[in-house]
């Protein structure tokens, strides 16, 4: 069963939610609210598990069939990069809940994954590039075959462009940490929500880009000493990871 770290475990949650538990649900959860109870074609056909002392319900994260307030903790992973109004199903997790946990994959593991992948658009199951800015604002930008291509024109996002072209990604990402490839957003009470018709060129907007943290994430991964044995693999197997590296200022004590 899944379980957050032991600092951010909600103890003192009677009432908990998990949003699109599929075969793995979340620790101590009461209600589980589940679209595709049969076929499980988002969760790889897996069978749904739901536990004992829980509650199976079917409804949509856009649609939650509850009063407001009436859980503690929702719960919802890697289920908000697949729905079709993201907006709606945060303004519907506030609703219902009182404070959570909110995880997707990166904006890194995704642009990176997405950029050879030859199967066709049309059958991918994510929708979204996800990240937060700061601690409490969580932001949308949609996954699409030109907005996997794009990349911002400040130096962040021509680094992650000449990264990725360095190296086969669906090889190399075994080599980068869990933090590296998930966004993970707790909130309280309420938070923000920025969805954006494409991804925005901080340079011409002045707002935040989403390569800023992906750069981020990327570089702290490659600072892991606890992980060291990977970098230093992937430092021998993608060589000119190490260029590229060096080229924007980010070469680490493990790829210098």
């Amino acid at each position: 069963m899944k379980r957050l770290p032991l600092w951010k475990r909600p103890y003192f949650a009677r009432n908990i939610l998990e949003i699109g538990p599929g075969h793995n649900p979340f620790k101590g959860v009461t209600h589980l609210l589940e679209m595709d109870v049969h076929e499980g074609r988002e969760r790889g056909g897996n069978a749904l598990f739901v536990p004992k002392a829980a509650k199976l319900i079917v409804g949509e994260a856009t649609e939650l069939p509850f009063g407001p307030g009436v859980f503690d903790y929702v719960y919802a992973s890697h289920v908000l990069e697949h729905v079709e109004r993201p907006e709606r199903a945060c303004r519907e997790i506030m609703r219902v809940g009182r404070a959570g946990y909110i995880e997707t994959p990166s904006p890194f593991l995704e642009q990176g994954m997405a950029l050879r992948d030859e199967t066709s658009p049309e059958h991918w199951f994510h929708r979204w590039f996800v990240f937060s800015i700061g601690k409490d604002r969580l932001v949308f930008e949609p996954k699409t075959p030109a907005q996997v291509e794009w990349f911002c024109s400040c130096a962040d996002g021509q680094f992650l462009r000449e990264f990725y072209g360095s190296l086969d990604f669906r090889d190399a990402q075994h080599c980068f940490r869990r933090k590296a490839k998930t966004t993970t957003f707790y909130w309280t009470g309420n938070f923000p929500v920025e969805v954006r018709p494409a991804g925005l060129d901080c340079r011409q907007s002045g707002q935040p880009c989403r390569f800023a943290g992906m750069r981020e994430a990327l570089v702290d991964s490659c600072r892991d000493l606890f992980r060291s044995h990977r970098v230093l693999r992937l430092k021998a197997q993608f060589p000119g990871c190490q260029a590229v590296l060096r080229k924007y200022g980010h070469a680490t004590m493990l790829i210098g």
